[in-house]
């Protein structure tokens, strides 16, 4: 498995672990229609050409990303995001209308284009869904 689909695999687990968690088998809804609205993607960012070695997450040119997912956020675009543990980079679950929708918002996310982060996106189908919060 290469290493990135290995770091997108662990953070898709985290991010699950995070969200809330109810089973949700593709046998339970075999005849329920599609569902319209927004699809899931997930992006796995990593360092890019402009990231400083040996820096943190929180010194590195980030501030306008951070505000670039704040305004998603508020228009339900973004269902989560983060800094991943133990390695630097992030991921981002999305809500958009399609895959071109999604790396659109990629492409024109300000640390791409600043260079600190590279990232793909991936359609993402959850197996399971939220309805309450996992307890410790």
């Amino acid at each position: 498995m290469n290493i990135a689909l290995k770091h997108l695999s662990v953070a898709l687990i985290l991010a699950c672990g995070l969200a809330w968690v109810r089973p949700a088998y593709a046998q339970e809804n075999a005849t329920a229609p599609a569902q319209a609205g927004p699809a899931l993607f997930a992006i796995l960012y990593r360092p890019g050409p402009g990231w400083k070695a040996g820096l943190p997450m929180q010194k590195q040119a980030l501030r306008e990303h951070a505000q670039y997912y704040q305004t998603a956020l508020r228009q339900g675009r973004v269902f989560a995001g983060g800094a991943l543990a133990k390695i630097d980079g992030g991921l981002a679950i999305l809500r958009m209308s399609s895959l071109d929708e999604a790396e659109a918002f990629l492409a024109a996310d300000p640390a791409l284009l600043n260079g600190t982060f590279v990232g793909e996106v991936h359609a993402w189908t959850p197996r399971f869904v939220a309805d309450g919060p996992l307890k410790p």
